[in-house]
């Protein structure tokens, strides 16, 4: 199989080694930074890969290169995934993308009849959050009749924190800082509702070393799974874990302005943009060498048939030492790459844009994180 690999970052990085596990699979890796490229081709090492020093702008250029492709895979910021579903339908090439917006989810959601007519197969929010942790949601309420109560938790953590955040970035800070600001979507009492970011804050245990955390509201994580399900939940939410007291640094920081990207004007004059402000000030306090952990909890409560049961999904993910893959990489980069293989395979062969907790076949999807190491454990019991 051949694919498409768009953007030479971190998720690039893990989704063209995953891919490379399969000795029958190529990659074509594009990026507009040669030098990324140049990284990449280096740490892969691998005859299979190619690269296409392209713009994420050169529409032209990416439909070329998509057509020769059984699958194109976005690992770039979501702004351009609109375009890039236009161009996978002109090209009439599979797409999966790392999603991550839910306006723009909505857009691509659009574009479904004209995929469907080309034959296409669009799948957004494929990452882990939107993504992973949706299709386990999703997967955990086919054990129940009836939902009264979904609750998503995840979080992207240093094993060891540090400094006053106690965070490491593990991803685009900008795409945390629109996290932490954009609207939350969530059910309550069946209704879809908006909710504050930064707020609702609550108190979960894991295992240790890692304790006590706190969850509180963010935006996306959910993207459509209201839709998909809402018609058996009757309360549905998702939060991002955190060390304590995290959530409420950047709760000050929100209700300060230093989300803003409007200028403000300084006493002397010069004008400073808050919002790149504090992602330069973030970038330089959280970047520090640690290995990270993912932690997925899904719990699904209702009924089965009469009886009430919980069902229980666990994920506590690692860095990878020895291929140098941190767990929001694994955990980020594995699913998409997992998706991407399930469309070149035929696995899935609904049309149009889909999204991806109505057409993954779970129980193969499971098997595939079991053949990477991801150790998910799930609880089924009756409660009173």
């Amino acid at each position: 199989m051949r694919y498409m690999v768009l953007g030479a970052g971190q998720q690039g990085r893990a989704i063209s080694f995953d891919l490379l596990r399969d000795p029958e699979n190529e990659v074509i890796l594009a990026d507009s930074d040669p030098d990324a490229l140049e990284d990449v081709m280096s740490w892969l090492d691998d005859p299979r890969v190619d690269v296409e020093p392209i713009d994420a702008g050169s529409r032209e250029e990416i439909r070329a290169v998509m057509e020769d492709c059984d699958v194109a895979i976005s690992a770039l910021p979501y702004k351009f995934n609109v375009d890039l579903t236009e161009d996978a339908i002109a090209a009439g090439t599979h797409l999966v993308d790392l999603g991550g917006n839910n306006s723009v989810v909505q857009a691509q959601l659009e574009l479904d009849a004209a995929a469907r007519e080309a034959q296409v197969t669009v799948i957004p929010d494929c990452g882990l959050a939107p993504g992973l942790a949706v299709y386990l949601a999703a997967d955990a309420t086919q054990r129940l009749t009836r939902v009264t109560s979904l609750k998503i938790r995840v979080g992207g953590l240093p094993q060891k924190p540090q400094g006053e955040l106690e965070y490491m970035i593990t991803f685009n800070v900008e795409g945390l800082l629109n996290e932490y600001s954009e609207p939350v979507i969530a059910l309550r009492e069946g209704e879809l509702v908006t909710l504050e970011p930064l707020a609702d804050f609550e108190r979960v245990n894991f295992p240790e070393p890692f304790g006590e955390l706190e969850a509180f509201n963010t935006s996306g994580g959910l993207s459509t799974l209201p839709q998909s399900i809402g018609h058996k939940v009757d309360n549905m939410d998702y939060k991002t874990l955190r060390y304590p007291r995290h959530g409420e640094k950047m709760r000050a920081f929100y209700e300060l302005g230093l989300f803003d990207r409007e200028p403000r004007k300084l006493d002397d004059g010069r004008e400073v943009v808050p919002r790149e402000l504090l992602t330069q000030l973030i970038e330089r306090t959280c970047d520090y060498p640690e290995a990270d952990v993912v932690l997925i909890r899904v719990v699904a409560q209702g009924l089965k048939n009469s009886v009430p049961v919980t069902v229980k999904t666990q994920i506590i993910d690692r860095f990878d030492r020895e291929n140098g893959i941190t767990a929001m990489m694994r955990m980020t980069g594995y699913p998409v790459s997992i998706v991407a293989g399930m469309l070149a395979r035929g696995d899935i062969d609904m049309r149009g844009v889909v999204p991806g907790e109505r057409c993954i076949p779970m129980e193969l999807f499971r098997t595939e994180l079991k053949q990477r190491d991801v150790q998910l454990e799930e609880v089924v019991r009756v409660t009173d």
